[in-house]
């Protein structure tokens, strides 16, 4: 009843239009039904995309009114909208007004006619615009075109809450499976699939920080734009106002690649400083996870990861791995746990244990002289160890394990067990 309140029309024409929205919200549920039926009531072309341009619906109702737009290679996220200046100030106007603007024809984005945009508005906030692709609306119609407006508004607020209940329950799921409690785990697997969040396929995670961001609920409706405009299988939930979780999951019955992972990263690195243009956006990564307790440690990995800068560019910015990827993917093979377990303990299992009973890290001293290529000026100085003294703790753990430091080979599995162990932690030992 208090749509019929909204506008002082009450005859019994309006009174059939708010029912026959009303029908297609309850019978239908989506904006393609909307679309559908304003666009044979107007008998024009009708669209609705959100702030971000991703499309919720389009129908034709004679000519085809968008046409396809040449994208850059791959699966990279174009939406130059967000930056190009002709846009930007309808948008302002849109959002200062609030009322209708009229756009022309903007082909370079697939619009090849003039359109009259109304924005969607809930408590004073955009959160849609419904494209009309007619100019000089008659009084009746647009009579109809309000009635869809607030049919629009019922239809986002019913969506609105059942998505606050999803990511309610995929932050309890995210909360769940990053505490390291192996009852729950075991009943979360159990349960494999919670809100499209499949926990019997391997996912990576990763942690999304955006400096000086606007806010929880902003951070989240843009990722899921942009996870469905690259056609991800993935899920985001923001943990405070500049971070957010991130999972990308293989689809049923692939992996997922080391290549794939990476081009999807970058992409949504691209489309984060798309809209973010004036925040610093880095996405660290942790490892590929296969089971219900790699997700605590993949977490602990990806915000460690957020501490480090590319090293090329010196850049604060862009996607940042804890792991290299393709080495992981060849390794850390389902069957291949337990060898891979036996390789690093005899490796560097006597330097470990030597660690827990006399309290100092030789693993740790090895991984630097390694890192720094064997250079013992540059390895003291991050240990902030004298070079003499980091000498005697590479001749004691030469002695301890049994390796040579001066065979390269050596090196290399030195290096690679480090590795191993780094990524798989203290598990190793207890296998």
């Amino acid at each position: 009843m208090f749509m019929r309140k909204i506008f002082e029309d009450s005859d019994l024409e309006v009174d059939n239009l708010y029912d026959e929205f009303l029908e297609i919200i309850i019978n239908d549920g989506s904006y393609q039904g909307i679309t559908d039926y304003l666009a044979q009531k107007l008998q024009a072309n009708i669209l609705i995309e959100n702030k971000y341009f991703h499309v919720f619906a389009r129908s034709h109702f004679d000519t085809p009114t968008f046409s396809n737009i040449e994208k850059r290679t791959g699966i990279k996220y174009w939406k130059p909208q967000r930056v190009d200046p002709r846009i930007i100030g309808y948008v302002r106007l849109l959002q200062s007004t609030q009322g209708p603007v009229s756009m022309p024809e903007f082909p370079e984005y697939g619009i090849r006619s003039p359109r009259v945009v109304f924005p969607v508005v809930i408590k004073g906030e955009i959160t849609k615009y419904l494209n009309i692709f007619k100019e000089n609306l008659s009084r009746e119609q647009m009579r109809v075109v309000r009635v869809a407006l607030h049919s629009l508004v019922v239809l986002e607020i019913n969506r609105q809450a059942q998505v606050d209940l999803e990511d309610r329950n995929m932050k309890n799921l995210i909360f769940s499976i990053t505490i390291n409690d192996k009852q729950e785990h075991n009943i979360l697997y159990e349960k494999e699939n919670i809100q499209g969040f499949d926990m019997s396929r391997e996912a990576v995670l990763a942690v999304i920080q955006i400096k000086t961001a606007l806010g929880k609920g902003q951070m989240e409706e843009a990722l899921r734009s942009i996870i469905s405009d690259l056609s991800m299988n993935a899920s985001a939930i923001s943990i405070n106002d500049e971070q957010a979780v991130f999972l990308i999951q293989s689809s049923e019955g692939s992996t997922l690649e080391s290549t794939v992972i990476k081009e999807y990263l970058q992409a949504l690195f691209e489309a984060l400083k798309m809209i973010y243009t004036d925040c610093k956006v880095k996405i660290g990564v942790g490892r590929q996870c296969y089971n219900a307790r790699d997700y605590k440690v993949a977490l602990g990995e990806a915000f460690k990861a957020l501490s480090f800068t590319d090293h090329k560019s010196e850049s604060e910015e862009g996607v940042m791995y804890y792991h290299s990827l393709k080495l992981m993917e060849c390794l850390m093979q389902p069957g291949s746990e337990q060898t891979l377990a036996v390789f690093v303990r005899n490796m560097i299992g006597k330097l470990y244990d030597y660690g827990v009973e006399n309290n100092i890290n030789l693993i740790e001293t090895l991984e630097c002289y390694l890192n720094h290529n064997c250079c013992i000026q540059s390895a003291a100085r991050e240990l902030f160890i004298h070079p003499n003294s980091l000498r005697y703790r590479l001749e004691k753990a030469e002695k301890i394990s049994g390796l040579k430091l001066t065979d390269n080979d050596t090196k290399l599995e030195i290096q690679l067990a480090i590795k191993l162990y780094r990524y798989q932690g203290d598990i190793l030992w207890k296998t």
